[in-house]
């Protein structure tokens, strides 16, 4: 009893320092296309209500340096690669719209939303891919695990004559290679995604 009680204690102690952990790791992690979204989405929305393109790149993120960059009369190129930079994107989409919205003067809030969407439907996208692939490898294991079943029961059982020689080796024989057919195919398939 004494034993469970001090064990208890223990873990008491150790939650707060993991807590504190685990909030450390998630502050730390950079931002992904989820945030880059609510960023653009922040941004249209400010130049909804009448902000100039600068101020409506800094309100959404202020005391940063993109902030910074865009208040202070900086190129816009700056502001542009810093945006990219901040939310680690991949491809230039962003920064040419930026551009493209300082130097055509046009309304550029639809833009900013377009921009929004195109990051949630590419996020979206990656997660189906995962679990999809996921499926397949599951599904590749169980493929491949399936005759240890049946020949366990077999063996166990003295199931041994189904090997001897006739029809019923040919069936076995066969499910064992068309279940084999069937690992290659997933895999071929995982190997394609890539």
């Amino acid at each position: 009893m004494i034993v469970a009680v001090l064990l208890i204690g223990s873990l008491a102690r150790l939650a707060p320092l993991v807590r504190g952990r685990y909030r450390a790791h998630r502050v730390a992690r950079p931002p992904g296309p989820a945030e880059a979204a609510r960023y653009f989405d922040a941004v249209a929305g400010e130049l909804r209500r009448g902000a100039a393109l600068r101020q409506a790149l800094a309100i959404p993120v202020p005391e940063t340096r993109l902030a910074r960059l865009a208040l202070t009369g900086q190129p816009i190129e700056l502001a542009a690669i810093e945006v990219r930079t901040m939310f680690a994107l991949d491809d230039e989409l962003a920064t040419a719209g930026i551009r493209l919205a300082s130097r055509s003067g046009a309304p550029a809030g639809p833009l900013f939303s377009r921009l929004g969407e195109r990051l949630r439907s590419a996020e979206q996208l990656a997660r189906d891919r995962k679990a999809l692939t996921a499926q397949a490898r599951l599904s590749a294991a169980v493929i491949g695990l399936l005759p240890a079943a049946p020949a366990v029961i077999m063996l166990a059982s003295g199931g041994g004559r189904l090997l001897e020689p006739g029809p019923s080796r040919s069936v076995v024989l066969l499910g064992l290679a068309l279940q084999l057919l069937g690992v290659l195919v997933i895999i071929g398939l995982l190997r394609a995604d890539r």
